[in-house]
């Protein structure tokens, strides 16, 4: 159709290229001296070939002529991988990048079918079944080719709808290669999973805060809070569930959050849940500034049945402590051969005081005549053997010496035995009972003269 009227398109190409501002279909068919119907039909002819441009003021259509790169042009200046091809799926040109990556000259790939292009290194039969058929419109995708000995590449594919000169449609591919920005995204997503799995199976709970606004919270930090993940997004969890009594103490940590130089703050309090019980906490909470924004780090950790633990055991310390500080009798507890706890009793007997007993040896102590039996006695209990009892000499700190009556008896908890010794002082009553003895000696003694 094209050939039929060129003499005509010719003439409102120049008129075009004569007048860059653009003409009406009034003013071209009034320069050619023909009706506006016959010049609007060569017109649509050059809008279909992308020979003009049209643009519309209010209810009037202005043309222009089309700036148009030389595809030449294109294909050698461009950096992407150019293919075009014909209505018949022909390749009319390639750029030499395109050629390139396929492993074939430039020549050979031209006029060939490109569903019959080979390859000798590139498997392109995924790239061919991407294809738009010509004529239809543009569009974008992403592809990739294996390559022998270079693994994958990746590409942008756009398909641009192509008009020749001779007003036959054709077809424009056009590569990016984004092998490195897609592979790097991989990297993150994978980082990302991995990052997420190890967040929502730790045992503690994962806030992280951009620029004060809540952006992750993991399964933990529900558990603990009793609020939903939305809802936890939608506040400053550091600002809202703590308890209002222990905000003070939190609002210089919460400073804290933008000045990354500080390091690890650390902070024990209270929250309250969404259904109003409180729990004990301990955050731990870091910040770093990437470009413009303020990244926080808080790590919670539910301490609600550890303090309770703490608590039950400190009572139970302070029961035991209150028993054996006013028992008649003394006591020493040896964990792994080491002195840890004497009680007062012991610190009346002998005139040391606690301080100085824990840094004494029973050695120290234990009149050496009586100091291998003691010991005999300490080793079968901690073995195992059972209670033992035993009599002994206790050498004091003024130089005096008490006798003693005690007990010996072991118990082992994991790694650790511990070894209880209890001694009552008898001192009196030995001597009393020396002085019966003496006295009945003396009375034999009397009888037998």
């Amino acid at each position: 159709m094209m050939q039929d009227y060129q003499q005509e398109l010719g003439q409102i190409k120049n008129l075009l290229r004569q007048n860059p501002e653009g003409m009406s279909v009034t003013d071209i068919a009034k320069a050619l001296k023909k009706n506006k119907n016959t010049t609007g039909r060569y017109l649509d002819i050059l809008l279909i070939s992308g020979q003009v441009d049209m643009r519309t003021y209010g209810m009037a259509k202005v043309f222009t002529l089309s700036q148009r790169v030389p595809l030449s042009a294109m294909l050698s200046y461009s950096k992407d991988l150019i293919m075009v091809l014909d209505k018949e799926s022909r390749i009319t040109d390639i750029n030499e990048n395109f050629a390139t990556l396929l492993r074939i000259a430039r020549k050979d790939a031209i006029g060939k079918n490109v569903a019959y292009l080979n390859s000798p290194e590139v498997d392109v039969r995924d790239f061919i079944h991407t294809l738009s058929a010509p004529g239809t419109r543009e569009s974008e995708r992403i592809v990739s080719f294996a390559v022998k000995g270079s693994g994958e590449r990746i590409f942008k594919q756009k398909s641009v709808p192509t008009v020749f000169d001779d007003g036959q449609r054709g077809l424009t591919i056009i590569l990016s290669d984004v092998t490195e920005e897609i592979v790097k995204e991989r990297e993150i997503r994978e980082r990302e999973e991995q990052f997420r799995m190890m967040a929502e199976n730790i045992q503690d709970g994962l806030i992280i805060l951009e620029n004060d606004r809540c952006t992750f919270v993991n399964r933990r930090v529900a558990e603990i809070t009793g609020y939903t993940f939305e809802e936890l997004w939608a506040m400053d969890p550091m600002a809202t569930i703590i308890d209002p009594e222990d905000q003070k103490k939190l609002e210089p940590i919460l400073e804290l959050r933008k000045k990354p130089a500080q390091g690890v703050t650390e902070f024990q309090g209270r929250i309250r849940r969404k259904d109003g019980v409180f729990r004990d906490v301990y955050l731990r909470t870091t910040s770093l500034k990437h470009e413009e924004t303020w990244f926080a780090f808080v790590i919670m950790t539910d301490i609600t049945e550890l303090r309770t633990k703490d608590a039950a055991l400190f009572e139970s310390e302070q029961r035991f402590r209150m028993m054996a500080e006013n028992i008649q009798d003394s006591l020493f507890i040896i964990e792994n051969e080491q002195l840890v706890y004497s009680n007062r009793r012991l610190s009346e007997i002998t005139g040391y005081s606690g301080e100085e007993l824990l840094a004494k040896s029973p050695r120290d102590l234990i009149a050496p005549e009586d100091m291998q039996r003691i010991e005999e006695l300490y080793t079968k209990s901690v073995a195992g053997a059972g209670p033992a009892q035993f009599r002994s000499w206790v050498r004091c700190k003024n130089g005096e010496s008490r006798f003693v009556y005690g007990h010996i008896n072991s118990v082992s908890s994991g790694q650790t035995v511990s070894t209880y010794i209890t001694m009552t002082d008898i001192t009196e009553f030995a001597q009393r009972e020396q002085a019966l003895q003496d006295r009945i000696r003396e009375l034999e003694k009397s009888i037998g003269q």
